[in-house]
């Protein structure tokens, strides 16, 4: 049998509400008229975030300030991010993207963005890589642009941080890498290293 627990399941009888204007959304305390101890809830949680018997009424008061910020400083980032990933990406066409993953070594692969789709999605294919060996078993690689070794795949942008990324594997994200020259109408871009198994 399902028990629907409400907050004063948890609240002693003899504790009253404290009108206390500055709470973030859904957040409550309560506490004992006749002893310094308080229960305090927050967001939408049913069970208490803390149950203390304090020494001082101004250990009480500094508990609840603590707390209060901590959960409005937690909502101010949560609220950050939402607008963040909310934002409209400006991936283009022929934009680059690479994506660095693996277990004792290091693969790297490269994607390009062939078309928007709106304002949240892109859709890409792998390139190839042009590489060299450096040491044995690892070495560098650049892009190829145009040079498409894989199938079209529909990809979310997420937006935040300094430069767009998308999930490309369960374990893996691509990350959006810009040239950083251009000669004779060719985009030069960073070198990436690579590792192989011994």
């Amino acid at each position: 049998m399902k028990h629907n627990l409400t907050r004063q399941n948890y609240v002693p009888k003899s504790y009253v509400k404290l009108d206390l204007n500055d709470l973030p959304n859904g957040c409550e305390v309560y506490r004992d008229p006749a002893a310094i101890s308080a229960i305090a809830f927050g967001g939408k949680r049913m069970k208490p975030d803390w149950h203390y018997r304090f020494h001082s009424e101004d250990r009480l008061h500094g508990k609840i300030r603590e707390w209060s910020d901590g959960i409005k400083r937690s909502q101010d980032r949560i609220a950050e991010r939402k607008a963040e990933r909310s934002k409209p990406h400006d991936v283009k066409v022929g934009d680059i993207f690479v994506a660095h993953w693996g277990y004792d070594q290091t693969n790297v692969e490269y994607y390009e963005c062939i078309a928007v789709r709106g304002q949240r999605q892109i859709v890409i294919r792998e390139i190839a890589a042009e590489r060299r060996e450096t040491q044995s078993m690892q070495g560098e690689c650049v892009p190829k642009p145009g040079r498409f070794i894989g199938d079209e795949r529909i990809k979310t942008v997420m937006t935040y941080g300094e430069e767009p990324r998308i999930k490309v594997y369960e374990f893996a994200n691509a990350v959006r890498i810009k040239p950083i020259a251009t000669v004779a109408g060719a985009k030069i871009y960073p070198v990436a290293h690579w590792t192989a198994y011994a």
